[in-house]
């Protein structure tokens, strides 16, 4: 429900089971950032190394979509995998794909203790970039609905995670939230989702758009621009309408991106609507599966201080949680001595300990 607003009367919709016991994190080892790899910026950047190769070899699946379009959908299943076991659905961020480093590292990290991984691609990335007609944005949580659906299916029975980062990991929290409060009704197959993380999301879009109009993150601007207009779908491509939001000059930063683009073909009426639309912010204290929010103090693309609104909403949640680390970027998190990567641990201690679940 794109068109779903929150409001200060927001509840809880009753409809929720029982949700498993959240596991403790009191004793998790404080971040320690790597010696050599220290600052916000620096963490961020070295985040797109690539991983060391790993024995990846997914069965693609597809999900279809209410309007037509197709996400791709990268099941790795360990062989000795059977109905009944865990699982976890991994979404990218804004730039990334089911080839991005923390999507690979994640994937093999959980294949190593024998979890079923579905890599999701948004809409118009990676294997499924010209099966879809529309932009990926952060209000596509019907999308992950839809690959979570087709994942339950696929699985039969047995726990389900989801992992988003960043942009995908807004729209994790989106769709839970919506499902929470009741706005969007609760699949057949909810009790299953038993775990959600989300890594540097940003949940207030408007703040992070405007906090990415500062000078010093131009480079940021140039790179997300020049990224997001090569990997264009080929059916919008197609369409003189829609290219002619496309002439020179190009966008300078993600607010003109948002504006003149994302906004428009996404039907929103513009940036400003699309932010406070988008966001999932508001919707978190509607969510009631257990959920980790994870973030850094010095992530210079979604500022702490976005947080602030999530942190007092969710004070005494009964079922999400705020962790903020004392470094680590956006999304980079490599840490001092082993293991190299903060994010990796805390998602592991998040997903690891379940409870047993029902089978739909």
């Amino acid at each position: 429900m794109r068109n779903a607003r929150p409001n200060e009367s927001l509840k809880h919709s009753g409809q929720a089971c029982e949700p498993s016991p959240l596991p403790e994190l009191r004793h998790l080892p404080p971040f320690r950032t790597h010696a050599f790899v220290r600052g916000g910026h620096l963490q961020t950047i070295l985040s797109l190394r690539k991983p060391e190769a790993g024995p990846l070899n997914p069965t693609l699946c597809w999900v279809d979509l209410e309007d037509g379009d197709q996400l791709a959908l990268h099941d790795d299943c360990p062989p000795l995998w059977r109905p009944g076991d865990p699982t976890v659905m991994l979404v990218h961020g804004l730039c990334g794909s089911r080839l991005s480093p923390y999507m690979v590292r994640l994937a093999n990290r959980f294949l190593g203790v024998g979890t079923r991984v579905f890599r999701l691609e948004m809409r118009g990335c990676g294997a499924g970039r010209d099966r879809s007609r529309g932009l990926t944005h952060a209000g596509r949580s019907d999308d992950c609905v839809a690959a979570l659906s087709r994942i339950a299916g696929l699985t039969e029975a047995g726990p389900i995670a989801a992992i988003g980062i960043s942009l995908g990991g807004n729209q994790l929290l989106r769709a839970a939230g919506l499902i929470g409060s009741g706005v969007n009704p609760r699949p057949a197959w909810m009790s299953r989702w038993d775990r959600l993380v989300a890594v540097s999301p940003p949940v207030d879009l408007a703040r992070c758009s405007q906090n990415m109009q500062r000078l010093l993150l131009r480079g940021y601007n140039r790179y997300f621009i020049h990224f997001l207009l090569r990997r264009l779908p080929e059916p919008l491509r197609e369409s003189q309408e829609a290219m002619a939001r496309f002439n020179r000059p190009w966008p300078r930063t993600l607010w003109e991106l948002d504006e003149r683009i994302t906004a428009p073909l996404s039907g929103f009426r513009d940036a400003a609507d699309y932010y406070a639309q988008a966001s999932s912010g508001p919707w978190v204290p509607a969510i009631d599966i257990p959920t980790l929010v994870l973030t850094s103090s010095d992530d210079p693309l979604v500022p702490i201080d976005s947080f602030d609104p999530v942190a007092k909403a969710i004070r005494d949640h009964s079922s999400v949680r705020l962790l903020v680390s004392s470094g680590g970027g956006h999304v980079g998190f490599l840490a001092r001595g082993t293991p190299p990567f903060y994010m990796d641990e805390v998602i592991d201690r998040w997903c690891s300990r379940r409870s047993p679940v029902p089978s739909d």
